[in-house]
């Protein structure tokens, strides 16, 4: 996916208060999330959405749709050890 070419979008998430630890990298107009905990259940937040745009949400490590959210700030339930990777696409 060579996300190392897109923007990272470090002003969203703080990484010394937010939980759990999250990055974001937008390329080729959707925002791609990394999420870190040892393990994680419960909700996370996926900001840095355009407002009013309904966004498909896929882990594509794992090939799982997780349905759709809208911006700009959506929570979605998650439940995961080590890693959760996101991608958001527009619709």
């Amino acid at each position: 996916m060579r996300l190392s070419e897109g923007e990272y979008l470090g002003g969203l998430y703080d990484i010394g208060f937010d939980r759990p630890e999250a990055h974001v990298v937008r390329k080729g107009g959707c925002p791609y999330y990394a999420f870190f905990a040892a393990r994680h259940d419960g909700p996370v937040e996926l900001r840095g959405l355009e407002p009013d745009k309904t966004y498909a949400i896929r882990d594509y490590v794992n090939g799982r749709d997780l349905g759709t959210v809208k911006g700009p700030v959506a929570t979605l339930d998650a439940r995961f050890r080590q890693s959760l990777l996101l991608e958001a696409t527009p619709r």
